[in-house]
């Protein structure tokens, strides 16, 4: 039970430009256009030439850089996060109109939890902005109950929160595109268990269905990155003693690697967000802008 709150890799080739450069290295810098040379001294127009001469032949060239985006926003929706889920709120336009205009056909879904879990939309995608805006707010009134949105009662009664569950759940229950940027934005202000440690009341005890392994696997086996944000430790929640948080988003759990790093993505401080030093959504924006036609490497 909480109180009080406390979610650069290559130039983006959404215009014309080709996601590979002239000499065919997908994991070359993209090109910004003007003169430029081949790192000979050449003058790499004439590669352009060749492979506009290539084009009219019908020869094998470089592929656009055209790629779906999908995203899952993956939510503590316990008290605390009131002003977190307030911000998304408020944020979800300007973050829906900017991954749309990177690809036309950008998806988003969400998946919320606490002890337990809930996919929401039955795990498709919202079909338009002012619905998932409206999820948001529905979650953000949701925070002041102290309740269990997955439907299993009682009350919240601990600080940890399921987010093992809730990030497999993102991770298996939506219809991920084959060519697409998959990402799931993750957002909580406290720690979590692995299985088969339990949750919540010692009278209602969720179990935890999967362990830490388990999650960063299936990501992995999806191509699904991970962005969190999370907090250094559990001062805002309203049970002491204050714990670190870190371990599992800012650094490794039990000899894994951290799941942003572990999936090549990236760790924002909550905490910085509550404080409004942070502004979530120009994070989520810029790991679209970073991650977008990138292979998935961690």
């Amino acid at each position: 039970m909480r109180i009080g709150v406390t979610i650069l890799g290559l130039a983006v080739c959404f215009a014309l430009p080709a996601c590979t450069n002239p000499d065919g290295d997908d994991t070359a810098p993209r090109d910004t256009g003007g003169d430029r040379t081949d790192g000979t001294g050449a003058d790499a127009d004439a590669d352009a030439d060749a492979d506009a001469d290539a084009d009219a032949d019908g020869d094998e060239s470089d592929g656009a850089c055209i790629e779906n985006i999908d995203i899952v926003f993956v939510l503590d929706v316990s008290t605390s996060m009131t002003p977190i889920l307030g911000a998304l709120r408020d944020g979800i336009g300007e973050v829906w109109s900017y991954a749309r205009g990177i690809d036309p056909e950008a998806q988003f879904g969400l998946v919320v939890f606490v002890d337990d879990v809930l996919v929401t939309n039955d795990g498709s995608w919202y079909a338009a902005v002012e619905d998932i805006q409206g999820e948001f707010e529905n979650w953000r009134a949701f925070c002041s109950s102290n309740g269990e949105p997955g439907g299993s009662g009682g009350s919240n009664n601990d600080c940890p929160e399921n987010s093992l569950d809730a990030i497999f759940a993102a991770a298996t229950s939506f219809p991920w595109r084959e060519n697409a940027l998959r990402v799931i934005f993750h957002a909580t202000d406290d720690t979590f268990v692995e299985n088969p440690a339990t949750l919540g009341s010692v009278f209602s005890p969720i179990t935890v269905q999967h362990t830490y392994n388990e999650v960063l696997t299936e990501l992995r086996a999806r191509e699904i990155r991970l962005a969190a944000f999370a907090a250094h430790d559990s001062s805002d929640c309203a049970i002491p003693p204050t714990v670190n948080t870190e371990a599992g988003f800012f650094t490794d759990w039990s000899g894994d690697p951290a799941l942003p790093a572990g999936t090549g993505a990236e760790v924002f401080d909550i905490q910085l967000v509550r404080a409004g030093t942070l502004s979530m959504t120009e994070a989520i924006n810029g790991v679209i802008l970073d991650e977008y036609c990138t292979p998935f490497i961690y």
